[in-house]
């Protein structure tokens, strides 16, 4: 297991009010790169909301990074990554896609939606990411009793940006539910070990069913002792 110490992190109203937050960091007229399959309410915001609101707004399937390479513009300023993604369980290789943003412009932001695997399997931040973002409501608070997003970075001048942000746009998650998130995050381990079992027993079964054409699950290679990688 490796050591990886998160300079700073944030928690917020919800997942979307956390990417509301990030996408803040950008004026009318720069661009967002974002995967090509990710979360509806994702989609929804940035195509309906942020373009609406000057941002250039694109679309790319950054598994294949020669696509990801192209889609990037002289206003790009956001990458915004979702691995594996929300519905069809893509995977993206996130230190590969990082290097390849910074070698283009070390300034643009790459962010990491990182609610499907959790802290526990997945650490963007270590693989190059600027920005891990969850949707708390899921594997982190694991109750289904809590709505919340969080945010962690490498990066102090970007986390003061981005507080600045959240005091002024009023994303603020409750003091109870922040309790009731840190009591979930106390059995993280745990039950992503088993949901990890859980999910593999489902998956070859269904595969050994003549009658399924096709199972998709992440799951093979990644492994207990590959999470910290």
């Amino acid at each position: 297991q490796t050591l990886f110490v998160v300079p700073a992190a944030l928690a917020f109203a919800s997942g979307l009010a956390t990417t509301v937050t990030v996408t803040h960091l950008l004026k009318s007229g720069d661009g967002i790169v974002c995967m090509d399959d990710v979360y509806g309410g994702t989609n929804r915001y940035f195509r309906r909301i942020a373009a609406g609101l000057g941002v250039d707004v694109s679309f790319a399937d950054c598994t294949k990074p020669e696509l990801l390479k192209a889609a990037l513009k002289p206003n790009t300023k956001l990458v915004w990554i979702e691995t594996p993604t929300n519905p069809t369980m893509k995977v993206v290789d996130i230190k590969a896609c990082s290097d390849l943003v910074h070698e283009h412009n070390k300034d643009i932001v790459v962010v990491v939606d990182n609610t499907f695997m959790s802290a526990y399997f997945q650490r963007p931040l270590a693989l190059g990411a600027d920005i891990c973002m969850y949707s708390a409501t899921k594997y982190m608070n694991g109750h289904s009793d809590v709505v919340m997003g969080m945010l962690s970075l490498n990066n102090e001048g970007l986390c003061e940006r981005l507080r600045f942000l959240q005091n002024a746009l009023g994303g603020v998650p409750s003091p109870f539910d922040c309790f009731l998130c840190n009591r979930g995050l106390k059995t993280l381990h745990l039950r992503m070990e088993q949901h990890f079992k859980n999910g593999m027993a489902a998956a070859k079964f269904l595969e050994a069913d003549p009658r399924v054409e096709r199972v998709i699950f992440p799951g093979n290679g990644i492994g207990f002792s590959h999470f910290a990688d």
